[in-house]
């Protein structure tokens, strides 16, 4: 079998390193594995600098329990900063909604960009 190319192993590199790190925290690659409170590191996006340098954005959705109380709230700005400290490329993050089936979870979308090289 070949080994994975450099976008899946870029890929896949972050979600063990958030799953390492951020062991209190179910971290999901798979949509169909979504069991909130997660976070769902979602395919990213990629541009190109050259055939062998390529940045890739990523959005990581903290997806909480309910529908966005303060307490809610506070738990995802929490998740957040525990990213934020991992000093891993965090750029930016909004409030959002998340549904899952037919339920809607307060969440919120961070983005953050990598840089990677195929050597």
């Amino acid at each position: 079998m070949a080994s994975p190319g450099l976008f899946n192993t870029a890929y896949n590199d972050l979600v063990t390193l958030l799953q390492t790190e951020l062991p209190n925290l179910r971290v999901v690659d798979d949509p169909r594995n979504i069991n909130v409170p997660c976070l769902f590191v979602e395919a990213p996006i990629i541009q190109m600098a050259s055939n062998v340098q390529a940045e890739m954005q990523f959005t990581l959705r903290v997806i909480g329990i309910g529908v966005g109380d303060l307490k809610n709230l506070q738990k995802l700005l929490d998740i957040a900063d525990d990213i934020r400290s991992l000093k891993i490329g965090l750029l930016s993050g909004r409030p959002t909604i998340a549904t899952i089936g037919s339920q809607d979870y307060a969440a919120y979308d961070l983005q953050l960009n990598t840089k990677i090289a195929a050597e």
